[in-house]
C-alpha cells in the first residue's frame, strides 16, 4: 500500500493546451487563463511545493496532409497524448500529486495512462462529467473528448497510428462516474454491460452528496485515487464557459464538497481540470476577489468558470472552509 504514498506537499503542474479533440476553439487558453487568475499563489498560500513544468501545445504537433479516418486528428492527438502520459509518468514516479490543467478531456487518455503506467492496477479513478466519454464508435467526424475512456477501457480495438504507447488498461470496475446525465446509447449499455458504478443527478438528489462521496471512498478505500474533473459537470448557473453545457447538473457546493471529500482522504495523487473554455464565458468580463477566503488561497481574478477552476483545484489540494 505504501508505495504509491506521495510527498505531501509537492506538486507536478502542467498545461494540455489542446483544443483539438473537439470542434471549438478555447480550451487550449485555459492553461494560461488559470495561472493567470492566480492558481500558482493560491497552491503556494495551501503549501504546496510547485513544479510547473509549463504547456503542451496541441498547435505544435499539427500534422499537414494526414487524414485522420478514425477520428478527428487522431493522429495527432495520439502524439499530444504520448507527451501528456510521459509528464504524468514522470510525476508520479518523484511521488508528487500530478496535475494537469487542460484543455478539453481528451487530454484524459494521457493523464490517465500515466498513473496506470506507475501505479498500475492499484489506480482508482472518479469520473466527474455530464458525460461518459466512452463512445467507441470511430469516424472521421467523431470528437475524441467523448472517447478517452473507451480507449483506456480498451474499447477501441483498431490500432491508431500515434498512440502506440498506449499499453495499459483501466478496468471499468476501478472507476467510478459522477454527474453524467448525458449519455449516448452505446455507453449506456456498455455501462450496463460492465456494471460501472455510476452516481448520476438522479442518484446525487436522492443520496445527497454527502452519502454518494462515503461510499465512493469505502469502495475505494486505501487505493491511489485520481479525479478526472469535467467543468461541465456543475450546472451552467455557475459555470457557463463550457462547450458542452447540459442543464440540471451539481452545483457549485456539491462540487467542492466533492473534491474537500476526496482530499480528506489522503488518497488523492492526481487531478485533471478540462473543458474551461474562456472564449465561451456568458459573461467575459473579469471578477476579482472572486469567492472570498484571501488569507488561504490569495487574489483570485479571471471570468466566472476559469475563477471557479482555480477554486475547485485548492479544494482538491486541500482548501478547507472552517480549519
Amino acid at each position: 500500500m505504501n508505495q504509491w504514498k506521495f510527498v505531501r506537499n509537492a506538486v507536478g503542474l502542467f498545461g494540455s493546451a489542446v483544443h483539438e479533440g473537439q470542434t471549438k476553439t478555447g480550451t487550449e487558453l485555459a492553461p494560461r487563463s488559470l495561472r493567470e487568475g492566480g492558481l500558482i499563489s493560491a497552491l503556494y498560500n495551501l503549501g504546496w511545493e510547485i513544479n510547473d513544468m509549463g504547456d503542451i501545445q496541441g498547435k505544435n504537433y499539427r500534422l499537414h496532409n494526414v487524414k485522420s479516418q478514425q477520428f478527428r486528428n487522431s493522429q495527432q492527438l495520439g502524439v499530444i497524448n504520448g507527451e501528456i502520459n510521459k509528464r504524468s509518468f514522470d510525476i508520479a514516479k518523484q511521488n508528487k500529486f500530478m496535475l494537469n490543467i487542460g484543455g478539453d478531456h481528451s487530454v484524459a487518455s494521457g493523464s490517465i495512462h500515466g498513473l496506470l503506467q506507475h501505479y498500475g492496477d492499484e489506480l482508482r479513478v472518479v469520473w466527474v462529467d455530464a458525460h461518459a466519454d466512452c463512445n467507441y464508435e470511430l469516424g472521421p467526424n467523431r470528437n475524441y473528448h467523448g472517447m478517452p475512456l473507451a480507449h483506456l477501457y480498451g474499447s477501441i480495438l483498431e490500432p491508431i497510428k500515434g498512440f502506440e504507447w498506449l499499453k495499459h488498461r483501466l478496468d471499468p470496475k476501478n472507476l467510478i462516474y459522477v454527474g453524467i446525465r448525458d449519455i449516448d446509447p452505446m455507453e449506456r449499455e456498455f455501462i450496463r454491460d460492465q456494471k460501472i458504478v455510476y452516481y448520476g443527478m438522479d442518484e446525487i438528489i436522492e443520496l445527497g452528496i454527502g452519502q454518494v462521496m462515503n461510499r465512493i471512498l469505502k469502495q475505494f478505500e486505501g487505493k491511489p485515487i485520481h479525479v478526472s474533473f469535467d467543468v461541465d459537470s456543475i450546472d451552467p448557473e455557475f459555470a457557463h464557459g463550457t462547450g458542452t453545457l447540459v442543464d440540471g447538473g451539481i452545483s457549485y457546493r456539491e462540487a467542492h464538497y466533492l473534491l474537500r471529500k476526496l482530499a480528506s482522504s489522503k488518497q488523492l495523487v492526481g487531478m485533471d481540470l478540462v473543458e474551461v473554455n474562456p472564449q465561451l464565458e456568458k459573461t467575459p468580463e473579469f471578477r476579482e476577489e472572486f469567492f472570498g477566503d484571501f488569507q488561504q488561497i490569495g487574489r483570485i481574478q479571471g471570468t466566472q468558470t476559469v475563477a471557479l477552476g482555480i477554486e475547485l483545484i485548492a479544494s482538491a489540494l486541500g482548501r478547507t472552509l472552517v480549519l
